[in-house]
C-alpha cells in the first residue's frame, strides 16, 4: 500500500488545482524560500485530520484558505484529497483505492469524505491507524520537528514507538473498549438503581397479589355460599309468585263472567229508561210552563215597582202633614220593611227562585193593607187631600189604572201556570207507572254489582300481593346481580328447600366471609396489572444486569487481553527499532555508541486522608484501597494498565571519542543525525506506506548527507518517502522530482520532472 496522489486546490498558496503524483521509493520536492514546498506536508498533515493550526503555521481555520494577492482574488474554500493504492486491502474496507478529502469552506461549514462518501473523523483515523499512518506519528516530520524525537520527554517519545510497533489500531480497539465498559458500567449502575427503586415496589405488590389470591379464594366460597342461597330464596319467590298470578288468572276470569251479567242489567235499564225519556209535549209544555214564569215575574216586578213608588210618595207626603208622633212612627216602620222586601225581590229575581219571589210579593201586599188601615183617618183632612182613596195610595188615576191591568194580567197568567202544571202532573204520573218495570232490573243489578266489587277487591289484594312479591324478587334480583354479577334470566339450579334455622345459618356464614374480606381490605384492581409490569420491569432489568455483568466480564477479558498483545507486540518492535537505531547510529557517526531504554511507570500509592467534624484524622487509604471499595471496575481496570504499562523511552547516544551523560549535551548537527538515527530505526521494524520528511537533512553536512541519503535510499525499499529538501545528495537518490516555485500572482505552482526520463535524455 502507498501513496499514489495528492491534489491540491485552494490550500495555502496553492491557488489553482495541482496533481502531484507518487511511486514506491522516492520523491524529493525542491524550489526556493517562500515557494511553499513546507505548504505540501501541511496539506497531508490537515488532510488526515491535523486540529493544531499551531502545527499548521496559522492562527485562524481561515488561514488553510487561499487568502488573495493584489493580482489575485481570495478563494471561498480550500479542498485536499490524499489517494491510497489499496490493492492488497490492508485497509480491510474492501476497495482496490481509498481517497480521503477534506474541506474546509470560509463560512466556517466542514467536511470529511471517503471515496466522495461524507463521513466521520473517527472513521477516517480507523482506517489511517489500521494501515499505520497518523498525523501524530513519525509519518510526517514537519520542518523543523526532527529534533522532537531528541527533546521530547521519555512520555512522548514512547507514543512515536507505538507508532511505529504497529499497536495503535490495538490501542485505539482497546479505547473503545474501555469506553464500552464505562458506558456499560454506567448502564449497570442504572439499572441497579432502577432495580433497587422498584424492589420495594414489587415485593408490595407481591404482597397485595398474594392478599388478593386469599381474597379470590374467599370471594369464590363467598359467590358460590350465596349462589346457592339466593336460589333456594328466588326459586321460593318465584314459585309463591307464580301460584298467585294462576289464583289471579281464574278470579279475574270470574270477575269477567260477573262484568259481563252487570253489563246485561245495566243494557236493560238503558234500554227501559231510553223508552220513558219525557217525550215532547211534556218538554213544549215545559218550555211553556217557563215563559208563562218568566212573564208573570216581569209583571210582579212592574207592580211591585208601582206600589214601591206609590208607598214613596206617600211616605214624601205623609213626612210633609202633621201627624201625631206614634202614627208617624209606624208609617215609618211599615216603610222601612218595604224597603227590606224590595231588597229580597231583587236578590231572587237575581237568583231566579221564582217561588220565593211569590211570597214576597203576597207578603208585601199584606203590608201594603196595613199601611193603607193605618192612613185612613187621614183621609178627609185638607192637609192630605191629594192623597186618593186607594189600596196603593195612588197619586193619580193613570197609577191605578195601571196597577188594575196588572193584577189582571197576572192572573190570567196564573189561570194558564195551572192548567200547564195539570197537564205535566198528567205526563209525570204516566212515567211513574214505566218505571216500575224497572225496579227488579235494579235489585239485580246491584246484587251483581256487589258481587262484582267483591270479586274486585279479591283481585286488587292478590295485585297488590303480587307487586309485593315482584319487589321482593327485583330487589333480590338486584342484589344478586350486585353480588354475583349473575343474571337470573339464566336461571337457577333447583336447591333443595331450606327451613327457616337453616337459612339463619346460611346468612350468618355469608356475613362471616364477607367480614374476612373486609379484614384482608380493599385491594386495587390494577394491582395485578401493575404487579405484571413491574414484575415484567424487574425481570428485564434483572437479566439486564446479568448481561451488563456478563458483558462487562467480557470486556474486561479484551482489554487485558488486548493489552497483553500490545505489551508483547511493542516490546518486540521494540527490540528491533533499539537494534536498527544502534546499527544507524554507528553508520551516521561512524562509529560511537547507542542504546535505548524503557521506562517504567512508578507506583506512588496515595493515601487519602479522613476527617471528622472536629477535624480529627479517622483514618487513610489509599487511591488503591479505594478503588476496591468503590468498586468501580473500568477505574479499577485503568488504575491496573497504567501500572502495567511503559511510562516512557529514554536515548542513549555516545558520539565516538565522547563520553556524554546526556543526550542535551549533544550539539545540533549530533542531535539532527541522532533524530534521523532513531526516525530510521523506527520505519524499520513496521514501515509506514509513506513518510514525508520536510528538510530533515538541513543542518547536515556534505559526508553525513551522503550517509543519510544512502539510509534513506535502503529504507526506500520498505516504504515510500516524500522529502522536502535543498540537499543535493538526496535530490540525487530521488526517483521523481517536483519543483515548487511562485508566481507574480502569489500562487505556487508545481514543476515535475522524472529522473529517469531525465538521464535517458542527457545520455542522448
Amino acid at each position: 500500500m502507498f501513496l499514489e496522489k495528492l491534489k491540491i486546490n485552494g490550500f495555502k498558496s496553492f491557488a489553482h488545482k495541482v496533481d502531484l503524483e507518487f511511486k514506491q521509493g522516492i520523491t524529493a520536492i525542491v524550489g526556493p524560500n517562500g515557494s511553499g514546498k513546507s505548504n505540501v506536508a501541511d496539506a497531508v498533515r490537515w488532510v488526515l485530520g491535523e486540529q493544531s493550526l499551531k502545527l499548521l503555521r496559522g492562527k485562524k481555520s481561515e488561514d488553510v484558505i487561499f487568502s488573495g494577492s493584489d493580482k489575485k482574488a481570495r478563494l471561498g474554500m480550500s479542498e485536499v484529497s490524499l489517494y491510497f493504492n489499496n490493492f492488497k486491502d490492508k485497509a480491510n474496507i474492501g476497495m482496490s483505492e481509498i481517497c480521503i478529502t477534506r474541506k474546509l469552506y470560509r463560512n466556517g461549514d466542514s467536511e470529511y469524505l471517503i471515496n466522495k462518501q461524507k463521513t466521520r473523523l473517527s472513521d477516517i483515523q480507523m482506517i489511517l491507524a489500521k494501515i499505520g499512518v497518523a498525523r501524530t506519528s513519525y509519518s510526517i516530520i514537519g520542518q523543523g520537528m526532527i529534533d522532537n524525537f531528541i527533546l521530547a520527554s521519555p512520555q512522548e517519545r514512547k507514543e512515536f514507538f507505538e507508532e511505529a510497533s504497529g499497536v495503535k489500531p490495538l490501542q485505539i480497539k482497546q479505547g473503545q473498549t474501555l469506553n464500552k465498559l464505562e458506558h456499560t458500567e454506567e448502564n449497570l449502575e442504572t439499572a441497579t438503581i432502577q432495580l433497587k427503586e422498584i424492589t420495594p415496589q414489587l415485593n408490595s405488590l407481591t404482597r397485595q397479589i398474594k392478599r388478593l389470591a386469599q381474597r379470590t379464594e374467599v370471594e369464590l366460597k363467598l359467590k358460590d355460599l350465596q349462589f346457592k342461597y339466593y336460589s333456594v330464596i328466588w326459586n321460593e319467590i318465584n314459585s309463591q309468585w307464580k301460584n298467585k298470578n294462576n289464583n289471579l288468572k281464574k278470579i279475574i276470569t270470574e270477575q269477567e263472567e260477573i262484568q259481563n251479567k252487570v253489563l246485561k242489567f245495566q243494557k236493560q235499564l238503558t234500554d227501559l229508561t231510553k223508552d220513558n225519556i219525557k217525550s215532547g209535549v211534556v218538554l213544549k209544555l215545559q218550555e211553556e210552563y217557563q215563559n208563562l214564569i218568566n212573564q208573570k215575574i216581569k209583571l210582579n216586578q212592574e207592580l211591585s215597582d208601582l206600589k214601591i213608588k206609590a208607598v214613596s210618595e206617600v211616605q214624601k207626603k205623609v213626612n210633609e202633614k202633621n201627624i201625631s208622633f206614634e202614627v208617624g212612627q209606624k208609617v215609618l216602620k211599615i216603610l222601612n220593611e218595604i224597603e227590606e222586601l224590595k231588597i229580597k225581590i231583587k236578590n231572587a229575581l237575581n237568583n231566579k227562585k221564582l217561588d220565593e219571589v211569590e211570597k214576597i210579593f203576597q207578603e208585601q201586599n199584606k203590608i201594603l193593607e196595613k199601611l193603607n188601615k193605618i192612613l185612613e183617618p187621614y183621609k178627609n183632612e185638607e192637609k192630605i187631600d191629594n192623597l186618593k182613596q186607594t189600596n196603593s195610595f195612588k197619586s193619580n188615576k193613570t197609577e191605578i189604572l195601571l196597577e188594575t191591568k196588572l193584577f189582571s194580567k197576572i192572573k190570567e197568567l196564573d189561570e194558564k201556570i195551572n192548567n200547564i202544571q195539570e197537564k205535566i202532573k198528567k205526563e209525570n204520573n204516566k212515567e211513574k207507572q214505566d218505571r216500575s218495570q224497572i225496579w227488579q232490573i235494579q235489585q239485580n243489578y246491584q246484587t251483581e254489582q256487589q258481587n262484582l266489587n267483591s270479586v274486585s277487591n279479591q283481585v286488587n289484594n292478590l295485585r297488590v300481593e303480587l307487586a309485593r312479591l315482584e319487589t321482593k324478587k327485583d330487589d333480590l334480583e338486584q342484589d344478586i346481580k350486585q353480588e354475583l354479577d349473575f343474571d337470573v334470566k339464566q336461571g337457577f339450579k333447583t336447591q333443595p328447600s331450606l327451613n327457616e334455622e337453616k337459612k339463619r345459618e346460611k346468612i350468618t356464614e355469608i356475613a362471616k366471609l364477607k367480614h374476612q374480606l373486609e379484614l384482608i381490605g380493599g385491594i386495587d384492581p390494577e394491582a395485578q396489572t401493575e404487579y405484571k409490569q413491574i414484575k415484567q420491569r424487574h425481570d428485564f432489568l434483572s437479566s439486564q444486569i446479568n448481561d451488563l455483568q456478563n458483558s462487562m466480564n467480557a470486556l474486561e477479558k479484551l482489554i487485558l487481553e488486548l493489552d497483553e498483545n500490545i505489551k508483547k507486540q511493542f516490546e518486540i518492535s521494540f527490540k528491533i527499532i533499539d537494534n536498527e537505531f544502534q546499527k544507524h547510529f554507528k553508520t551516521l557517526f561512524d562509529g560511537g555508541k547507542s542504546r535505548l531504554l524503557l521506562i517504567k511507570g512508578e507506583k506512588k500509592v496515595e493515601e487519602n486522608v479522613f476527617v471528622n467534624e472536629n477535624n480529627e484524622e479517622l483514618g487513610r487509604r489509599s487511591d488503591k484501597e479505594l478503588l476496591e471499595n468503590e468498586g468501580d471496575k473500568a477505574t479499577k481496570i485503568k488504575q491496573r494498565l497504567k501500572q502495567n504499562m511503559y511510562s516512557g523511552v529514554e536515548i542513549e547516544a555516545t558520539p565516538p571519542g565522547k563520553k556524554l551523560k546526556s543526550i542535551n549535551m549533544l550539539s545540533g548537527g549530533e542531535r539532527a543525525m541522532t533524530s534521523i538515527a532513531l526516525l530510521c530505526a523506527i520505519i524499520s521494524p513496521n514501515p509506514s506506506p509513506f513518510i514525508i520528511l520536510d528538510e530533515v537533512d538541513a543542518s547536515l553536512d556534505e559526508a553525513n548527507s551522503i550517509r543519510y541519503s544512502e539510509i534513506i535510499q535502503q529504507l526506500s525499499r520498505k516504504s515510500q518517502f516524500i522529502i522536502i529538501t535543498h540537499n543535493r545528495a538526496t535530490m540525487e537518490k530521488a526517483d521523481i522530482l517536483y519543483g515548487i516555485t511562485m508566481k507574480d500572482d502569489g500562487a505556487s505552482t508545481v514543476l515535475s520532472l522524472k529522473l529517469e526520463s531525465a538521464e535517458k535524455f542527457t545520455n542522448r
